[in-house]
């Protein structure tokens, strides 16, 4: 009987832990069904907010560039980072949700910071773009008529924008209005005058206002910073200036121009050498000469733009100058150098003797130096 009341017992506790045990299940799984519950609600909410406008009350137009082959991933972050989307989490989610991954158009829009997420990218996947860039690079000269590859001159620049050459030419040939050309010399080109800088265009823009933009843009350059006035207390006119400047360009390129104390040097080197009556020797006027016939340079090239052979400044300028070399020309750099040369790594070198250039040239100088 006592056996049997024993097993009776461990019966009822078995039974009892059991119910207990389901019982601490069943509060586990509710609670983890209300934390569910209670994130899908917050995550809906979030979701809801992001599609939002940044800004309800904003009335300017933002332009971005999407390029062909951006991963809707970098198109997310690059909304982000100009203030038009609030999170490219939720660009993504609304892009699958939508099966619209992938779908961008390439080209230039016009987006506001008061369109939601769903405007946006109904603009970006359903219409054609608002407008197409095209960028004119700092050091590039009108027509690179050498074989070498990659070329950025102005005319490659517009024929892979989708003007014919033909038309490319007539408008480089055409006359344009524009303070900035105020001095040019009669019959001289428009080489040095195309400022370069990315331009977002009409898709309908003719390839002579893709041309009088650039020259717009240098002229705003020269006003804005003073810069007709400035050769002029070095002695230079406006015209001479840009010549100037189109050389130092061509002879030392910096990645942040504004900043680059080697063009200011190389200034310093030009002016003396101008005072002095010492021809400029830039390898940069040699070149472009042979460029513009399509031939191979030679520090001998005759042609009135090569300074290794003439002083004085060339008939006009070899490329379109950045900022960077336009202030150098405007703000010298003090010294008493007469001699610089870019080494193979990108440092310029200068020096006060023709001995220490000759040296500075045999121990930096030896694969770039060696090309003509």
């Amino acid at each position: 009987m006592l056996r049997q009341l024993a097993l009776f017992s461990k019966i009822i506790l078995r039974v009892d832990m059991a119910i207990k045990g389901n019982k601490l299940w069943l509060i586990v799984a509710g609670a983890l069904l209300l934390v569910s519950i209670a994130l899908a609600v917050a995550g809906s909410l979030w979701y809801r907010a992001q599609l939002q406008p940044v800004n309800n009350q904003s009335q300017d137009t933002i332009y971005v560039e999407i390029k062909q082959g951006t991963s809707s991933q970098e198109i997310g972050q690059l909304l982000k980072d100009k203030e038009i989307i609030r999170s490219p989490l939720a660009l993504r989610v609304y892009l699958r949700a939508n099966q619209l991954d992938g779908q961008f158009k390439a080209g230039v829009f016009g987006l506001s910071q008061s369109q939601s997420l769903g405007e946006i990218v109904n603009h970006l996947v359903n219409d054609q773009p608002d407008e197409k860039s095209i960028t004119f690079y700092p050091g590039a000269m009108l027509i690179d008529r050498s074989d070498r590859q990659n070329k950025y001159d102005v005319m490659t620049v517009l024929q892979k924008s989708g003007f014919r050459e033909e038309d490319i030419k007539r408008a480089l040939s055409a006359e344009y209005t524009s303070p900035v050309l105020k001095g040019r010399p009669q019959g001289a080109s428009l080489e040095g005058y195309i400022y370069g800088d990315t331009y977002f265009l009409a898709l309908n823009i003719s390839p002579e206002g893709a041309i009088q933009r650039g020259i717009d843009e240098l002229s705003k350059v020269v006003e804005e910073n003073n810069l007709e006035q400035r050769f002029a207390s070095q002695g230079l006119s406006l015209f001479e200036g840009i010549t100037l400047a189109s050389i130092i360009e061509r002879e030392v390129s910096c990645s942040s121009q504004r900043l680059c104390e080697d063009q200011k040097q190389v200034a310093q080197v030009f002016y003396k050498r101008l005072k002095e009556g010492i021809p400029l020797g830039a390898d940069a006027t040699f070149v472009y000469a042979a460029d513009l016939v399509g031939e191979k340079p030679a520090v001998n090239f005759d042609s009135p733009y090569n300074t290794r052979v003439h002083t004085g400044l060339p008939p006009g300028p070899i490329s379109s100058p950045g900022i960077g070399a336009l202030e150098a020309v405007a703000s010298p750099a003090s010294g008493d150098y007469l001699f610089f040369v870019s080494g193979d790594d990108g440092t310029t070198h200068f020096s006060r003797t023709e001995a220490e250039h000759i040296e500075n040239t045999r121990r930096y100088c030896i694969k770039n130096c060696s090309l003509f």
